[in-house]
């Protein structure tokens, strides 16, 4: 008994560290900054997508199978692989992973030098990053295992501090807004939740080294540190945004998420928190981009069945990664959200279908809540960007929830019911009964 709750225990922490990357630090001190006295709603809605839809994601993947491409199987095959494939350029090219060179530069970089331009910051970063996805050895398996702790010890000493003694008043947003909508799609810049398919693979993997071979008890070990981890992350983003919203006093209304944390750390800390928080988030970028290129490297030699060699899909993924972090921090977070703001609903409708899919008989029902909620989705992006007025108000007017920021969730019950109605008097798509047949979902 002792000995589950030690493995638990110890999981439990390290999902938290695969999850807590150094790009999570920027968006919960922000997010308190812009809600002010409303900062536990705005927190209360990232909290919802990460890091609980995250956590939820690792368990509902780990039933499933415990593969990226099991929680997508019943809409289809080609479906589940897409997903996957689209999951690793976000997370591993295309955002995150720029995101770790720009945040270095931003944090590290210009505080200390600041004539330092933006490419020789990600040359020399991505240059590291490649040398360490190369030569795999015990060099970020150290800085990880050191890293962590003193980054969890450092940020709750940070919040202590505050809590006991605030740096001034809960201030009023000069700008209304819905912070628990703002909250909870500001969590989606997190891709927490995208990433967790892939995470779910990991903690399954050392549950199975740690001894637990029988999958029931497997399961239920995964939950316990999902729990460990859930509770820790709620703290730490609880803390950051509460300290967040305890600085409106002292910075001005227009700055950035990189700058609320820097000048948050260096208030309390002085001097020197601006270099602890450079360090930290200098390794702690590093080992995330080595950790996501590296798996982006073997996603693409799996699924090609070794057509694509590894280190030509790590070259190019960097390459990409280089360009695109010449951009800064806020330009990626501006571009990622229309992206993150259509992919997420999807993934939502498919974790919460999954939670309760041994009752749901047809794959069509699943079809229908993605296809509902990548629509809608995908419409209200394109009317904010081109600025269709006409159909903002008709969507807002005549779809339930639309005013509340979740315009897709009708959309996705209608389409699910109606595809779950032809699938039932039509014969069409499978069902559950075939997937047990065919042995590929774990009940």
């Amino acid at each position: 008994m002792k000995e589950k709750f030690r493995d638990s225990l110890t999981v439990g922490f390290a999902l938290f560290a695969i999850f807590f990357g150094a790009g999570n630090l920027i968006f919960p001190p922000y997010l308190g900054f812009t809600a002010g006295q409303h900062w536990l709603s705005a927190t209360t809605g990232f909290t919802l997508t990460d890091p609980l839809l995250a956590i939820v994601t690792v368990i509902v993947t780990t039933k499933l199978g415990g593969r990226i491409d099991d929680i997508g199987r019943r809409v289809s095959p080609n479906f589940a692989k897409g997903l996957g494939v689209i999951t690793i350029l976000l997370i591993a090219t295309l955002i995150a992973v720029p995101r770790t060179a720009a945040t270095v530069h931003e944090i590290a970089i210009v505080p200390n030098f600041p004539n330092i331009s933006p490419v020789w910051t990600s040359l020399i970063f991505f240059a590291l990053t490649l040398y360490f996805v190369f030569n795999e050895g015990k060099v970020m398996n150290i800085i990880g295992n050191i890293l962590t702790p003193i980054l969890l010890i450092t940020l709750t000493m940070f919040i202590g501090v505050v809590i006991f003694n605030p740096p001034g008043p809960l201030l009023t947003p000069t700008i209304p807004e819905n912070h628990f909508m703002r909250g909870f799609t500001e969590g989606y810049q997190t891709m927490d939740a995208l990433g967790a398919p892939l995470m779910a693979g990991i903690v399954v993997t050392d549950f199975i080294r740690r001894g637990y071979h029988e999958t029931t008890e497997r399961y239920k070990m995964v939950k316990k540190a999902g729990l460990v981890a859930l509770g820790l992350l709620i703290f730490i983003y609880g803390g950051l945004a509460y300290i967040g919203a305890t600085m409106g006093s002292h910075f001005p209304e227009r700055i950035t998420r990189v700058e609320i944390l820097l000048g948050a750390f260096s208030h309390v800390f002085g001097n020197i928190g601006a270099l602890i928080i450079a360090i930290i988030v200098t390794l702690a970028c590093l080992t995330t981009s080595v950790g996501l290129t590296a798996t982006c490297g073997d996603f693409f030699h799996s699924i090609s069945n070794g057509r694509l060699r590894y280190k030509v899909v790590v070259v190019i993924s960097v390459g990409i990664s280089t360009l695109i972090s010449l951009f800064t921090v806020d330009d990626i977070i501006i571009y990622a959200g229309p992206i993150l703001e259509v992919i997420y609903p999807v993934m939502i409708v498919l974790v919460l279908l999954s939670l309760v899919d041994r009752f749901i008989y047809y794959d069509l029902i699943f079809l229908g809540g993605v296809l509902g909620a990548f629509l809608i989705s995908l419409l209200e992006v394109l009317v904010r960007i081109f600025e269709w007025t006409s159909i903002t108000y008709g969507i807002t007017q005549f779809i339930p929830l639309a005013d509340r920021g979740f315009t897709w969730v009708i959309p996705s019950i209608t389409l699910a019911i109606i595809f779950g109605l032809l699938a039932k008097l039509m014969g069409l798509g499978k069902t559950i009964d075939d997937h047990n047949k065919e042995n590929a979902v774990f009940r």
